[in-house]
Formats: C-alpha cells, sequence, structure tokens
C-alpha cells in the first residue's frame, strides 16, 4: 500500500512540455524523461457502492501489460491529493477484489457482492510524458504531463493536466518545483480527479456548482487558537477555488463577488490572528489584500449593471435621461471582460498565493511565534468579536443619522466586524447569531444600494443638463434609504452582542 501525495494542475499554455524540459535544465535540475500511453478503465457497481465510500477501481494497461488500483477515501486540501492506493497485477480485463486486502473494506462492505455487480462506467484514455526528478535534498518527486481525453456514454471531457508526485522526500520538494513551473506555465489547481471527470459524464448529467458567500467557518469550541486558524484557511481557500472553478465554467459577476468576497474573509484571518503569527507570513496577508484590491472594481460593476438593466428597479427611472443611460453604458466598458479576469485566475501571482497558503497547511510548518494551547478559543472570540465591533460603533456612534458618504466610508469597518462573526459563528448559538447580524446585514444592503444611487448621482452631475425631475427622484431615493438605515443602526446598537450572553 501506498499514499499519493501530489499537487494536481490544469494546464492552459502551449508547448507544455517543452518548457517543462527547458525550465528543469535552466535550473540544472537531474531528471529522466520518458513517455507512454496509458488506457484506463473504471468499475463501480450500478448503484455507486464504491463512490459512496470515496472509492476508485481501475484496470489500467500500459506498454502491454495489466494493474488494477483501488484508491480508498483520502483529502484533497488546495489540489494538493493524499490518497492511499493499492497496486496490483493482474492478467484479465475484470478486476478481481479478493487480491486486495481484506482491511480495506468497510463494514457496510462485502467484497464479494461488489464484485459480483462489478460494471464498467467510464475510460481515460492519455499520453504521459514523465519527468523523474532526482531533487537537490535527495528527494524524488515524479512530474507527469497527462494530454488525453476522458469519455463515457458518447460524451467526452479533455484531459490536460500536470500531476507533481512526491516517491521520496519532504513535501516542500512538491511546492518548489511547483512554484518553478508557475513561472512560465498558466496553470490552475485541479480539484477533480479524472475519475469523479469520469463519474460525471458516466451520470449524463453534469454536476451544477454552487457559488455562494461563506456565512460560517467550521470550528469548534474545544480547537485551540492554531487548529482554528488553520481550519479557516483549509475551508476559506478551498472555497476559493471552487469559486474560481465556478466563474470558469460559468462567467458571472455575482462568482466574483464571491471571490473577492472570500479574498477579504481570507486577508482578515490573518488580521485577526496576527499577535501570534510568523512575521514570515505578513507577505501573503499582503498579497491576499493585494487580490481584494485587484477585484475591487467589481461592486462598482454590479451597480452600474443593477442600473442599466432593463429588468432592474432604476431602468424606468433613468429612460427620463437618454444622455445618462449612455453614460452609465460606456462608463460600464471600462471595467476587465471575462477574458482578463481569467488571465488573472491563471497568472504566476494569483496561483503562488494559493500555493504559498498551502504550504502553511501543512503539519509541522510552525506558524506561531509563541505557545497558543493555552488560549482558550470562546475568549480570543469574543475579545476579537468584541474589538471590531467598538470600532465600528465608535465610528457610527458619533451622531443619530449619517449621511450618504458616511455610510459609504464606514463600509469597510463593517465588513471586517461581520467577517470577524464568520470567522467565529460556530462558536456560539445559532439563533442568537442570526437575530443579532440581521439589522447589521440590512445595513451592508442599504450601503450597496447608497453605492448604486450615488453613482446614478455623480454621471448626472456630469451631464450638461440635469432633467429635474429625475434628480428629485434620486435624492427622494437617497433621504428614504437614510431614514431606513437610521433605523437598522439604532436596532443595531440596541441588540446585545450574541457572544456576551
Amino acid at each position: 500500500m501506498a499514499t499519493e501525495i501530489e499537487l494536481k494542475y490544469l494546464v492552459f499554455s502551449k508547448n507544455t512540455a517543452e518548457i517543462i524540459s527547458s525550465l528543469l535544465s535552466k535550473n540544472n535540475i537531474e531528471f529522466i524523461e520518458s513517455r507512454t500511453q496509458l488506457g484506463n478503465c473504471y468499475f463501480d457497481t450500478p448503484d455507486l457502492n464504491l463512490r459512496k465510500h470515496d472509492m476508485g477501481l481501475r484496470i489500467r494497461e500500459k506498454d502491454g501489460m495489466l494493474e488494477q488500483t483501488i484508491k480508498t477515501a483520502g483529502k484533497v486540501v488546495g489540489g494538493l491529493h493524499q490518497r492511499p492506493e493499492f497496486n496490483i497485477p493482474i492478467t484479465e480485463k475484470q478486476p478481481d477484489l479478493s487480491l486486495f486486502p481484506d482491511e480495506i473494506w468497510e463494514s457496510t462492505q462485502t467484497y464479494q457482492n461488489i464484485q459480483s455487480q462489478l460494471v464498467s462506467l467510464f475510460t481515460t484514455d492519455f499520453e504521459r510524458q514523465i519527468w523523474l526528478i532526482n531533487t537537490a535534498r535527495g528527494g524524488v518527486v515524479e512530474v507527469v504531463f497527462d494530454l488525453g481525453e476522458v469519455s463515457s456514454n458518447g460524451l467526452v471531457d479533455p484531459i490536460c493536466e500536470i500531476e507533481l508526485e512526491l516517491i521520496r522526500g519532504d513535501v516542500s520538494e512538491l511546492f518548489d518545483l511547483a512554484g518553478l513551473f508557475l513561472t512560465e506555465l498558466d496553470l490552475r489547481p485541479g480539484l477533480k480527479s479524472k475519475a469523479a471527470r469520469g463519474y460525471g459524464l458516466w451520470g449524463g448529467v453534469k454536476s451544477v456548482p454552487t457559488c455562494m458567500p461563506l456565512t460560517l467557518l467550521p470550528i469548534n469550541s474545544s480547537d485551540n487558537i492554531s487548529d482554528v486558524f488553520i481550519a479557516g484557511l483549509t475551508h476559506t481557500l478551498g472555497h476559493l477555488q471552487k469559486s474560481v472553478d465556478f466563474y470558469i465554467d460559468k462567467p458571472t459577476l455575482s462568482a466574483l463577488a464571491v471571490i473577492k468576497e472570500t479574498l477579504s474573509l481570507m486577508e482578515h484571518g490573518f488580521l485577526f490572528f496576527e499577535e501570534y503569527l510568523n512575521s514570515e507570513l505578513t507577505e501573503t496577508k499582503s498579497e491576499l489584500a493585494y487580490f481584494s484590491r485587484v477585484f475591487s472594481w467589481v461592486d462598482h460593476l454590479i451597480y452600474l449593471k443593477e442600473i442599466v438593466n432593463k429588468t432592474g428597479n432604476y431602468r424606468k427611472k433613468i429612460n427620463y435621461s437618454e444622455d445618462l443611460v449612455t453614460a452609465l453604458k460606456l462608463e460600464k466598458r471600462r471595467f476587465p471582460d471575462i477574458d482578463e479576469v481569467k488571465q488573472i485566475f491563471h497568472s504566476q501571482r494569483f496561483n503562488q498565493l494559493q500555493l504559498s497558503i498551502l504550504k502553511m497547511l501543512m503539519p509541522n510548518r510552525k506558524l506561531f511565534t509563541q505557545k497558543v494551547d493555552d488560549i482558550r478559543m470562546v475568549s480570543f472570540a469574543t475579545a476579537q468579536l468584541s474589538k471590531s465591533l467598538n470600532v465600528l460603533i465608535e465610528a457610527m456612534a458619533g451622531s443619530k443619522s449619517l449621511t450618504s458618504d458616511q455610510y459609504i466610508e464606514y463600509a469597510p469597518l463593517l465588513n471586517t466586524s461581520l467577517h470577524t462573526g464568520i470567522w467565529f459563528a460556530d462558536l456560539f448559538d445559532e439563533e442568537d447569531r442570526t437575530k443579532y447580524r440581521a439589522p447589521w446585514l440590512d445595513i451592508r444592503e442599504g450601503i450597496n444600494e447608497l453605492q448604486v444611487l450615488w453613482l446614478i448621482q455623480k454621471q448626472l452631475q456630469r451631464l450638461p443638463e440635469q432633467p429635474e425631475k429625475l434628480v428629485n427622484w434620486q435624492n427622494s431615493k437617497v433621504d428614504n434609504l437614510l431614514h431606513a438605515l437610521d433605523h437598522s443602526k439604532q436596532s443595531a446598537m440596541a441588540t446585545q452582542p450574541y457572544w456576551l450572553y
């Protein structure tokens, strides 16, 4: 039995094999290069017994030889795949489950029953180019570039990916090589295995992923600060990568908004724990802040889209001025298009950021400057929640009524406070938490609408002649919205924080 530890990337560059060989040679990295053709047939029962237990069964044909492999439950974090696997040479193109160790089966599984029901579900056929690398630190890493296809039921999904597998040595050597490849290859972490994609084709219906903002991170009061920080980063990194995959497949502004929100949430995680974190992590925090700024235009474009959308709440009113509609549409064209956004997601800098975070999540990484095991998690969370709320209240409590500019100015403080709630939400009662956050979330929604009205006002001011009817409508909307925001602010400030119960 072996445990695969590998990094997997989808590839979007041309001449990939030539670039890999050139990179290794230029950096004086010893390697042996080879090429082979692989044919794989995957099996399961009609009710997907193996799949339900997170197992994968295949027969691979290579150089006229057959080998059956079963992979058991593992984990995928940020593109790093770790799965136990068992490989056994065979002579027939039908699996023989009796050859695998008895201990791999769950108590609910009987391998004889599974054997009698096995059917072929899908195939993967691809050319594999291999670089067997001897690292400077005495390790061995296998790099493979697979080019081919997954097929089932007449459906085909292309394969174009790189896998870096640790044969011997420290896992950090995988990251070093991946960082090298990122310098010249357009890559993105591969979250789905070939088998997962094959199952999707066999089902005949491509799974429809979701892309929603995070509302809490999975932590508990028995965790220490280190556990919570790592769990939070693990969850947010996975959510970021799934959201990027969603956008690549179905580009939408709402997906970009989730990506921007997730980057901001990750950045705030570093801020919450920075008192205890090693200074070497400052660069990662700075990179998260950088990409949050890179996508700062997303909210602006969402507001513009809401205004000019023919079925939106504002379009009927702004139609009073054709000049205003034209100006808003021209403003909308200034922002990056889909291809430009995809280039960011495939860029060295964006993927190096994810690789840096993934390295932090590896066992035995020293992330903290002091021992944190004795710090009670609930006490720490309570302090962070109170700190972010007090900063917000101090800013907002200056007067009973705030102006549009003030609400917009305080939006980042509100966002920090809400993100603190997301990081530590799972430590407290859900009902109390939901009741408390409701008026603050109403304020955030109101500020978003103020941003829309602010854009209309700015464009109106640029027109040679401002339509009086439209100006009056805009002013009335702002006044009504400010009244509602002041009411929500009063309600929010009067509600006792749930973490102080």
